[in-house]
């Protein structure tokens, strides 16, 4: 054998040692590729695996808690308990029906009260009664009161004061005068008598007369003033010679 055959002997043998390596590693890439294949499978079918795990354990986390709730309820029904103790306080209620037992005591005093009234009633009777009003005449006295406004009850001062007198005779009635008359300790002060009316040979109108006017009274003490009329002449009657007819209730007034 020439050199040139066994050059193509050799190139022949090495190229099917390339083509034996050639289909070698394709072998081995598709052997690679079927376990790849294969690995990817399982590891989805381990996702499925985990997730029903997952769901079977959420459940279990709900049935724990409804156990709690019911044992709360029950410690707060036993706070009443608590409550129906205090309740038995009342079972020291007795002790103020044992202050009331002292009261009746304490109430039977004032039955001694009325007695002390009853001296009361003697000190209201020696009350003198003054003159009283009466007709004189046909001359009768209608009305007598203080101007409280301008009255001054001091020594000296104006006592103001207003009159009206009616006539029931149906025609003129003489009269000597028609004054206020002060009075103190049951006796006139004519000394003191207010002519308001007189010394002029004066007539009483069929209607009437009504007048304001005042007086004073120079000392200080307890005193009554009234109305009066007198028919027995002016001077003997401010002289005190004459007899004074009552027309009004009388009025206290006490000088300071």
């Amino acid at each position: 054998m020439n050199n040139k055959a066994l050059r193509g002997v050799l190139i022949g043998a090495f190229g099917a040692l390339i083509l034996i390596l050639i289909v070698a590693i394709v072998l081995l890439v598709q052997e690679s590729r079927n376990t790849g294949d294969s690995a990817e499978p399982t590891a989805v079918a381990d996702n499925p695996t985990d997730e029903p795990e997952a769901d079977t354990a959420v459940p279990a986390s709900p049935t724990v808690l409804p156990p709690a709730i019911v044992e709360i309820l029950p410690t707060n029904t036993l706070e009443p308990t608590s409550t129906a103790t205090a309740t038995a306080v009342p079972t020291e209620t007795p002790l103020p029906t044992n202050t009331a037992t002292a009261v009746p005591p304490t109430s039977a005093p004032p039955t001694a009260v009325p007695v002390t009234n009853t001296p009361v009633p003697p000190t209201n009777t020696p009350v003198p009664a003054g003159p009283q009003p009466t007709n004189a005449n046909g001359i009768v006295g209608q009305s007598f009161v203080l101007q409280d406004w301008r009255t001054s009850l001091t020594p000296g001062g104006q006592i103001w004061y207003e009159w009206r007198v009616g006539n029931t005779s149906g025609a003129g009635v003489p009269y000597s005068t028609i004054g206020v008359m002060p009075r103190r300790n049951g006796q006139d002060i004519v000394a003191w008598y207010q002519n308001n009316w007189g010394g002029n040979n004066d007539v009483m109108p069929p209607e009437g007369l009504s007048w304001p006017s005042w007086m004073s009274i120079p000392e200080a003490g307890d005193y009554t003033i009234r109305l009066v009329v007198c028919f027995d002449g002016f001077q003997n009657c401010l002289s005190g010679g004459g007899t004074f007819f009552t027309l009004s209730q009388e009025i206290p007034v006490s000088i300071r």
